[in-house]
């Protein structure tokens, strides 16, 4: 999530919110990986203890993320994420019937604004 910002408006960060997960062997690691936004704790690094926070990344590394949603609240785009793969594709790109259906799948967990309002679909 460090990286990532939105293909369309640009803006920076974005929200992850995990449905399906699993504990990997993950990768040693010696320093902290990300600069400017943890994704582990949502949050900018600038506000995190220092101290506690390369144990955390160790943790983090170590997360396999299933399923989830990435979602962009400055222009309320969202973003599967399926089989582990993020899929922020543009627009015209995306398929409707698809992304409903994954919409429809996890509407439990997904904020009501996204189901209702984003984009490109909602339910």
């Amino acid at each position: 999530m460090d990286v990532l910002a939105c293909p369309i408006c640009k803006n920076f960060p974005l929200r992850l919110i995990v449905f399906e997960k699993e504990e990997g062997e993950g990768r040693e690691i010696e320093e902290v990986i990300c600069e400017l936004f943890c994704g582990y704790h949502q949050i900018f690094i600038s506000k995190l203890n220092k101290e506690k926070l390369l144990e955390d990344c160790k943790r983090c590394f170590r997360v396999i993320i299933k399923e989830a949603i990435i979602i962009c609240d400055k222009c309320g785009r969202w973003y599967p994420v399926s089989e582990e793969i993020p899929r922020m594709m543009p627009d015209e790109l995306r398929e409707e019937e698809d992304d409903k259906k994954f919409l429809e799948r996890y509407k439990e967990k997904i904020p009501e604004k996204v189901l209702k309002e984003g984009r490109p679909f909602h339910l």
